[in-house]
């Protein structure tokens, strides 16, 4: 059992929320002419999507991990991307609806008194990098959030991750008041983006 608080409960939105059908939540999606975009829970994925998962988040994630302050701790991160309450956006070219290209994972959480949709990890595979699925991926959160009545997005990006942090910027991201300060020896930062 871990020790983990529980950020599932404490506000009507965020409880309606973590009880909300992927079906449900998929009616937030808008449709897309090139891709194919699923909703499931981390208990309704099978070994077949999660080792896609995991292979994309390695492919995309080791090499920064391995130099961070996190380290490269695989069933810890595993622990993290496939928790009980993480809910995944997964990304898939119309025609081959068996090769996954991109995914989201999120949960919905109530933390200092706000109701968060926190984006836990945001991937593309490497052959669809550039075409616009991020973007994608980041308006479909942001109207998922905004049709659950969430406060604000949340995520977290290491501080080395410039092309990370000026995709995020972009896309209206700031840096969250609970994030280390810039000049704190952290390697990562808290960003959100008001809804």
């Amino acid at each position: 059992m871990s020790n983990e608080e529980d950020l599932s409960t404490g506000s009507k939105e965020v409880e309606r929320a973590n009880k909300a059908s992927p079906s449900k939540i998929s009616k937030s999606l808008a449709l897309h002419s090139t891709h194919t975009f699923k909703v499931l829970f981390a208990e309704s994925l099978n070994e077949s999507t999660r080792a896609s998962i995991w292979s994309m988040f390695e492919a995309n994630m080791r090499t920064m991990y391995s130099g961070s302050s996190f380290g490269w701790d695989p069933p810890k991160k595993r622990e993290e991307l496939f928790n009980r309450l993480s809910r995944f956006l997964l990304v898939y070219p119309t025609d081959e609806k068996d090769s996954l290209v991109a995914f989201t994972a999120f949960r919905f959480e109530y933390e200092e008194e706000e109701n968060i949709l926190y984006c836990y990890d945001l991937q593309v595979s490497e052959s669809s990098q550039r075409h616009g699925l991020g973007r994608t991926l980041m308006n479909h959160l942001s109207k998922i959030g905004t049709d659950f009545g969430m406060d604000k997005i949340m995520l977290t990006v290491f501080k080395g991750n410039a092309r990370a942090l000026k995709f995020y910027n972009k896309f209206g991201f700031e840096t969250d008041v609970v994030s280390p300060d810039d000049e704190d020896e952290e390697d990562y930062k808290l960003l959100c983006k008001y809804l």
